[in-house]
């Protein structure tokens, strides 16, 4: 067995917080003096009114049932984001019950503030948006408390990858969401270097600041999220949250937002959410973190999109419509520039359109009961339990020990990623209705059925195809959603 990782499942002490605050997170750029006194940022994010709060709008959507459709929007200049921002709210049906997540810039995502202050004067000179983001710590917490101020709808921050720790302390101080619980998500997904157990420490800082915000008074709804690169298993995505919640649970959170990776199958959707809710909420009461408030958001599927409008606004739909119909809160809206260009005013207001019109059209309808999601559901809990078991266990009893040896022992995996320490030895495919299946379960600890169950979907779409099961299938289906149907003339 590999050596035993140094990180632990353990709440950052006040004192050690504050040191990580002052030494490491504040200089790493000159807009962090402007936030020195933590107790005057929270007392200033709680003046907001409540109804601007993204947890409290969360929690009265669920309680009420009813929907949270939230489009994302980032420009390099605060004018422009204030402009595109008021655009969206007067040309789509998003206010009063939406919000608003905010991206960051790549530069501003790898912490290169220096090359988003020339993407900055470049955006300056040439009158238009030189960068893919807004770079919120350059531009520090007046200019997003101004952009706070000029919208009704709620707002939450999505600075990724390595370490977010400056950006969620600006956004916060301006009264946004911010903060992730996602560690595995981020190097999965967008890292290459950073090892996993830097980057749970790193999570551990951001969880643990949204927890002395909600301890003062500010509700918080840190993301834990499980995208990915699109092309993974619903049954790991699964896994990913449950640890993760673990994560959060043990920094103090009391609200969580699960953020669920579509697959875009509805049963295997369905029985994902219904499982991660409940597997979620018994390992959080297990470990001792009680009353712990989720909800849950559907996140359009992040692999190959097609490149023509139509088919865009088709998948847009029906991403929509799985995640109304799987039973989730907020509603996450992707754009239809996406596949050639960063997402524009006028393409996310057109996707709210979307959205609520989905939303009007399926009213109450939910996934019906059947034997077929029923299946799904139960071999989705073997397997997650199994995984987690097997965690806990290589972990003696500490989860991020165990997520750490996991990765050595290469069962922490996907099938692709740009993370170097991704083993990868696994094989995924979809069956003959989409949904995706193990071809290759690797070293993964699944029990015998749940390898079993997985086959026997694929030879499915085998006896439907009328050719064995074969590598050639997993390389075909990476386009399976971005092929554009043939015009026959």
């Amino acid at each position: 067995m590999s050596k035993k990782p140094q990180i632990r499942n353990k709440r950052l002490a006040d004192d050690e917080f504050l040191r990580i605050r002052k030494e490491e997170v504040l200089p790493q750029w000159e807009t962090g003096k402007q936030i020195e006194n933590l107790d005057e940022c929270i007392a200033a994010a709680k003046e907001l009114p409540a109804k601007s709060n993204y947890a409290n709008k969360l929690r009265g959507a669920k309680e009420s049932g009813g929907h949270v459709m939230e489009p994302h929007f980032g420009r390099a200049l605060t004018e422009y984001m204030v402009e595109g921002l008021n655009y969206i709210e007067a040309e789509s049906p998003l206010t009063p019950d939406g919000a608003i997540t905010i991206f960051s810039d790549s530069y501003t995502r790898k912490n290169r503030y220096d090359l988003a202050t020339i993407g900055i004067e470049r955006s300056l000179q040439e009158g238009t948006t030189m960068l893919n983001g807004w770079p919120i710590v350059n531009f520090g917490v007046e200019d997003a408390r101004k952009i706070k101020s000029s919208i009704k709808s709620a707002l939450t921050l999505n600075s990724t990858d390595e370490d977010g720790r400056l950006a969620s302390e600006i956004a916060l101080a301006a009264g946004w969401n911010a903060c992730n619980c996602r560690s595995i998500q981020e190097v999965m997904a967008h890292c290459k270097h950073i090892t996993l157990e830097e980057e749970i420490r790193i999570n551990q800082y951001e969880t643990r600041l949204a927890a002395i915000y909600q301890e003062h008074g500010v509700p918080q709804a840190p993301h834990i999220a499980s995208n990915l690169t699109g092309y993974d298993s619903c049954g790991f995505k699964s896994f990913v949250m449950v640890a993760q919640s673990l994560l959060g649970g043990e920094q103090g959170l009391n609200q969580i937002y699960l953020e669920f990776g579509l697959n875009m199958n509805l049963i295997q959707d369905t029985a994902m959410i219904r499982v991660t809710e409940k597997l979620c909420k018994e390992y959080c009461e297990r470990f001792g973190y009680k009353d712990i408030y989720f909800t849950s958001a559907g996140m359009p599927f992040l692999g190959a999109w097609p490149a023509r409008i139509d088919e865009s606004n088709a998948m847009i739909a029906w991403n929509a419509t799985i995640a109304l119909m799987s039973g989730c809160t907020t509603i996450l809206l992707k754009c239809q520039d996406e596949a050639f260009a960063t997402p524009t005013k006028e393409g996310m207001a057109a996707s709210v359109r979307i959205g609520k019109q989905m939303e009007t059209l399926i009213g109450a309808q939910r996934t019906q009961e059947s034997k077929e999601l029923q299946l799904e559901t139960d071999m989705l809990e073997l397997e997650v339990r199994s995984m987690m078991e097997r965690c806990l266990e290589l972990g003696d009893g500490d989860v991020a020990v165990g997520i750490c040896r996991g990765v050595d022992a290469g069962w922490v995996t996907t099938m692709i990623s740009p993370w170097k320490y991704n083993r990868g030895n696994i094989r995924l495919m979809r069956d003959s209705e989409n949904a995706m299946r193990y071809y290759d379960t690797g070293d993964m600890p699944l029990p015998q059925d749940v390898k079993d169950y997985h086959i026997e979907k694929l030879q499915s779409r085998a006896e439907k195809e009328g050719r064995p099961l074969s590598f050639d299938m997993v390389v075909s289906d990476l386009q399976y959603a971005s092929r554009l149907p043939i015009v026959r003339k």
